[in-house]
């Protein structure tokens, strides 16, 4: 399997499962009778733990790839950050967009300019981008070294 087709599996898997997770979230905003506040919910904590274990096991499996194709350790990790990168920049603007409705209430409950709700948008976006891709490339550096350490015991 080549670079950019790993990339490109991880990245849609990546933004799919955020969306899924946004989606589902932005969902139980909008049920909410008072708009306020949002009440933490064991069904949102495990539908969190669910999207984080699943983005876990895609790096992790994207480094796995890496190895049994061959790549080295640095390939690993560079695979990781631009898909990171990617899948940052993807699903933090849909997730950034599923929440939208909601944030843009709340800025206005509190009289804020709408440039406030952009601003905070756009910070979203940037942070998920930022521990993406720093994630991104630790864990499919693992991936690989978790890989390679099995094969070596094989051995």
């Amino acid at each position: 399997m080549r670079t950019p087709f790993r990339v490109a599996v991880a990245t849609v898997a990546l933004v799919a499962i955020g969306a899924a997770e946004s989606l589902a979230s932005a969902r139980g905003l909008a049920e909410q009778a008072a708009r306020g506040r949002p009440a933490l919910a064991p069904a949102g904590t495990l539908l969190t733990l669910a999207g984080l274990a699943l983005s876990v096991g895609v790096y992790l499996g994207l480094g796995r790839a890496v190895a049994r194709a061959g790549g080295t350790e640095r390939r690993a990790l560079v695979e990781g950050v631009v898909t990171g990168a990617l899948a940052g920049a993807l699903g933090g603007t849909v997730r950034a967009l599923a929440v939208s409705d909601y944030l843009g209430e709340q800025v206005a409950r509190f009289g804020l300019p709408v440039a406030f709700l952009l601003a905070a948008l756009v910070t979203f976006v940037l942070l998920a981008v930022l521990a993406n891709t720093a994630g991104g490339g630790a864990l499919a550096w693992l991936g690989h070294r978790l890989t390679i350490g099995t094969r070596l015991a094989e051995t």
